[in-house]
């Protein structure tokens, strides 16, 4: 069972802070927006220009965060009085990090959303490409400030940029103050009674909950209206100038807060909340569940907005089913090479005899079993699959079509709008049973059963998959040579 070791800080730490409630907020002072020509002095006594106002602005750094409700950073930064700015950076770098077209089409409809809202409240966007460290300082010069303030990046790349951008932001003279945001419980509050970290989910649940009991978080509500830098309205790139090609995006979810809010408060008013914990792993239903999962992954939407509208609803199924999230996030926390190891060390003995015609067939929906391919056709058609999909297809290339599972953790994270490295490599390894609290090596999804189970009337093979072609390989065969393997492993000592 998890305790809680620390309390919570407002931050001596110039780099990384943790956001509590127990400060005021100050007051709404109206700023001079207009251009002037005051000057700042940096590092090593260089001058530089402040081209937007006379007072410093603060800086807000944003990367996953795309929203203005409830943000950490936002709060942070309001302490100072001074008006606020906004910057994202479109880095080439992220390419190399799994961040595919769907995603990236996700993220350019949030930047333009967060400009409108922005906008509306006298603001708005500044939005570069290039190198984010280089981007950021250049930025920071342009605006003459002394601080930039950012909500965390919880994955291992971000932090390296992180600490490169606060080494060079030092260099000129700004501070760099990072916040922890991305989970309702910053994961060194929440710890076992021996001071180590949780190893199942029910325990890190229970710390968390322990937390917010201890001391409530709700989302923090202020008014930005009269705090905000006027800038130029940016030009914010197409994914087709991002990526040098055509791309042909369909997904049925738009991205941006605005529609992050309108589908919590839809989903919830009418009714599918409180359906869910019966209805959420019927796939052919597509509001069983709540698609939000995209607005998550970029922070277009607040974690603990939506941990508290599901408490007040009384749903602890969905509640449950979001500190899943964070609880995958908790593991990379303290396995950064979730994406790359088995966390149980003896699975990484294991010899995957899979092909490359099968993983390529797994790919496109072509392996002869619906759910299967059903979930592959909708995921390259629209970067969304349903959880429940999602398990099946991968349980299926693990262990019917023997590939490893970080081949089919890796196409996942490029396809899905969704792709989040903690959920998606925590949730492989789950279903491979190679990570932490996860499903045991003989739990073996049969894909034919969980069609008939969660597509009673085939409407979902239907719609997606309804051309299958015979079955690539027999499952019962498959599912022996699969325990075979992990049984000769498993026995090894750990």
């Amino acid at each position: 069972m998890c305790s809680v070791e620390g309390k919570r800080d407002l931050g001596s730490c110039p780099r990384r802070a943790i956001v509590g409630n127990d400060y005021q907020f100050p007051e709404g002072v109206r700023h001079d927006l207009d251009i002037g020509d005051a000057t700042q002095e940096g590092a090593n006594g260089e001058r530089r220009a402040n081209l937007y106002n006379v007072t410093p602005p603060v800086l807000i750094w944003l990367r996953r965060d795309l929203r203005l409700d409830d943000s950490h950073a936002i709060v942070a930064a309001l302490k100072s009085g001074a008006p606020l700015a906004f910057a994202y950076v479109f880095d080439p770098a992220t390419k190399h990090r799994g961040v595919g077209h769907a995603q990236l089409g996700f993220v350019v409809e949030g930047l333009e959303d967060l400009q409108s809202r922005l906008a509306e409240r006298g603001g708005g966007l500044i939005v570069r490409r290039g190198d984010t460290v280089q981007q950021l300082v250049a930025v920071a010069t342009e605006l003459g400030v002394e601080r930039v303030c950012a909500n965390r990046d919880e994955e291992p790349a971000a932090d390296v940029v992180e600490r490169a951008a606060e080494v060079a932001l030092r260099g000129i003279g700004v501070e760099l103050l990072v916040v922890d945001d991305e989970v309702n419980v910053p994961h060194e509050l929440v710890l076992t009674k021996d001071g180590n970290p949780c190893r199942t989910y029910s325990s890190y649940a229970r710390g968390v909950r322990r937390v917010l009991a201890g001391l409530p978080a709700p989302p923090h509500d202020y008014d930005l209206q009269g705090r905000l830098l006027a800038t130029p309205a940016p030009e914010i790139p197409s994914v087709e100038t991002l990526v040098g090609r055509p791309v042909t995006l369909r997904s049925d979810v738009q991205g941006g807060e605005t529609h992050a809010l309108a589908r919590l408060r839809t989903w919830r008013d009418q009714g599918f909340l409180a359906r869910y914990a019966k209805d959420r792993d019927l796939v052919a239903e597509p509001d069983a569940t709540s698609r939000l999962s995209g607005y998550l992954r970029q922070g277009m939407l607040s974690p603990r907005r939506a941990l508290h509208v599901a408490d007040r609803a009384g749903s602890s199924k969905y509640a449950s089913e979001l500190l899943w999230r964070e609880w995958f996030k908790y593991v990379l926390h303290h396995h950064p090479d979730l994406a790359e190891r088995c966390i149980d060390p003896r699975y990484d003995q294991i010899e995957w005899v899979g092909t490359d015609a099968h993983f390529e067939a797994w790919t496109r929906g072509e392996t002869g079993f619906g759910m299967v391919d059903a979930a592959m056709r909708q995921l390259l058609e629209t970067g969304y699959v349903a959880n429940r999909a999602r398990m099946v297809a991968a349980s299926f290339l693990v262990k019917d079509l023997h590939v490893d599972w970080r081949r089919g953790e890796q196409w996942f994270r490029t396809h899905l709008t969704d792709g989040d490295l903690a959920s998606n490599a925590g949730s492989w390894q789950w279903v491979a049973g190679t990570g932490l609290d996860a499903a045991p090596y003989f739990r073996i999804f049969n894909p034919t059963l969980q069609e008939e189970r969660f597509d009673p009337t085939g409407a979902y093979v239907a719609r997606w998959a309804p051309d299958r072609p015979a079955p690539i390989v027999e499952h019962a065969i498959e599912r022996d040579k699969t325990l075979a393997a992990y049984k000769a492993v498993a026995a090894e000592k750990s």
